[in-house]
């Protein structure tokens, strides 16, 4: 199982190549029934040539789709460690699992709880604050107590007891202008950091509104190019019967071919966009770790 953004493009790669060949498939099934037809004497030879370059042209396209395929296996392979020559199989193709997005509002407050680099920014300004206070308290006046008790004496018997209690007040007079240095450098370190965590805020808020956005337009096309690949098999479909009545030519059956494979590819292309931006989702949220396998369609 292979659900995870590093795997989306695999799990593409995979849909395409199995897309190629059932398409390969048609094209030959098509040329054999041209060619039969030819034999027939019903229709002319140049349907026969355009069966065979749709063919042919079919054929280019499930090489150079099972070529990706084989690459990205390999790329796959080095990256999770394995040898290069062990087989992979990929077994599952790229799923369409719809998510309910939440409310911006709630999507932003979630990644504000969830995000860590977000509450790593609020814990600086939290020492931030603590420097600034230490700062500010080192011109007070300090005040110590000391003691020490014990026993004098060369045996136990006559030994006496001893003891020495003294108490110190301190108060730095000569030290207001390192100190005042301290306090500027402090109250700079408080700003700086909630700049920065101001910053950050911003860009979350971004990071979730945009995948927020690109997730809606992408679930949109996917369900359009799904339209798109049902009007196109009709298409073909239709072609194929008004070819086998004698009632049109090639050229339409040519035409339909190619826009079956054009909203297949389409469709791939849509669903790639679309589990993309399901893993931008969850990135910006803070749970890509825990939930990017359940966002793709996979298992939690």
């Amino acid at each position: 199982m292979l659900k995870s953004p590093a795997g989306v493009a695999g799990l593409t790669l995979t849909l395409l190549l199995g897309t190629a060949h059932a398409q390969q498939q048609t094209a030959d099934q098509l040329l054999t029934q041209t060619q039969d037809l030819k034999s027939s004497g019903l229709v002319a030879g140049i349907d026969v040539l355009r069966a065979q370059v749709q063919a042919q042209t079919q054929r280019q396209r499930t090489i150079a789709a099972e070529n990706d395929y084989e690459k990205f296996k390999l790329q796959l392979k080095r990256a999770i460690g394995l040898p290069i020559a062990q087989p992979v199989i990929l077994t599952d193709t790229m799923p369409y699992a719809a998510v309910a997005a939440p409310p911006a509002e709630t999507a932003i407050a979630d990644a504000l709880n969830s995000r860590p680099d977000y509450q790593e920014a609020k814990a600086r300004i939290d020492a931030a604050h603590a420097s600034e206070r230490a700062a500010f308290g080192a011109l007070l006046p300090t005040l110590r107590f000391d003691a020490d008790f014990g026993g004098i004496g060369q045996t136990i018997a006559a030994a006496h007891n001893t003891y020495t209690m003294a108490a110190t007040v301190r108060v730095p007079i000569f030290d207001g202008g390192r100190t005042a240095a301290r306090r500027i450098e402090a109250q700079s370190e408080v700003r700086q950091r909630e700049a920065e965590l101001a910053e950050l805020r911003g860009r979350i808020e971004y990071e979730v509104r945009a995948a927020l956005l690109d997730l809606s337009a992408a679930d949109q096309q996917v369900q359009a190019a799904r339209t798109n690949i049902d009007l196109a098999g009709q298409q073909l479909t239709q072609a194929r019967d008004r070819f086998t009545a004698g009632v049109a030519g090639n050229l339409e059956l040519t035409q339909a071919q190619e826009a079956v494979a054009t909203a297949s590819e389409t469709y791939i292309s849509a669903l790639y966009t679309h589990n993309l931006a399901k893993a931008a989702l969850a990135r910006s949220l803070g749970i890509a770790e825990s939930s990017v396998t359940t966002f793709l369609g996979g298992r939690q």
